[in-house]
């Protein structure tokens, strides 16, 4: 899977998931670090990248405010920051969702630990 991990994104959780296979942008290396959620989404949406990120601001403007409808998001919410159980559950995630995450049409996964929630426009 190709992904745009935003800045705020552990470099263990990038290079684990570039380990296993995807094809991962780091935000600062594509021109976008300390850049605009706006502008990130929007690259990820021209480019056909899933965005993951921690960025709180970012997940609350994804899943509430002016961003939503918008782009493909996987949004992490752990208490603690174990990259081990972080990388396996976005790896099982983008296993078992692959085909809402191709599909047309924006799509917002939250993660926290040991579940997730899948938020789609109506």
């Amino acid at each position: 899977m190709r992904i745009l991990a935003d800045e705020n994104l552990h470099a263990g959780v990038v290079q684990d998931l570039r380990r296993e296979g995807h094809q991962v942008l780091f935000a600062p290396d594509v021109g976008l670090g300390a850049t605009e959620d706006r502008s990130i989404l929007g690259y990820a949406e021209e480019h056909g990248l899933v965005v993951v990120s921690g960025d709180k601001d970012f997940g609350g403007l994804i899943e509430f405010g002016p961003l939503w409808g918008r782009g493909k998001v996987v949004l992490l919410r752990y208490r603690l920051l174990r990259i081990g159980p972080i990388v396996a559950d976005i790896l099982s995630v983008l296993k078992r969702e692959r085909s809402l995450l191709e599909s047309p049409g924006p799509v917002v996964l939250v993660l926290s630990e040991g579940r997730y929630r899948v938020h789609r426009p109506s």
